[in-house]
């Protein structure tokens, strides 16, 4: 998994997430542990993705209590592009 999939990933996560219902926060960061799981069991993501990987996981409800900065709007690439660097800049600042 690249550093790009990755934060699509993430980001995904985040907009389906209602970050007032502590069941539904719990179930993305579920799911960000079992994809962090299966990426460290097949060996095929860098150091840079399981860094980003780690510290998504590590700040998870921060991330879920601020998910409107960060979640996708369907059809605005740009903006949608733009969310996913403030994502990356969170996770791993001065990248």
């Amino acid at each position: 998994m690249s550093i790009n999939n990755f934060l699509s990933y993430l980001q995904q996560i985040l907009t389906m997430i209602n970050p007032k219902d502590k069941y539904s926060v719990a179930l993305g960061k579920s799911a960000l542990s079992a994809t962090i799981a299966l990426a460290e069991a097949s060996g095929k993501i860098d150091m840079e993705t399981r860094h980003a990987m780690m510290m998504a996981k590590h700040q998870f409800e921060y991330l879920a209590e601020n998910a409107e900065d960060f979640s996708g709007k369907p059809g605005n690439l740009v903006m949608n592009r733009k969310r996913r660097r403030r994502l990356l800049m969170v996770l791993m600042p001065g990248c």
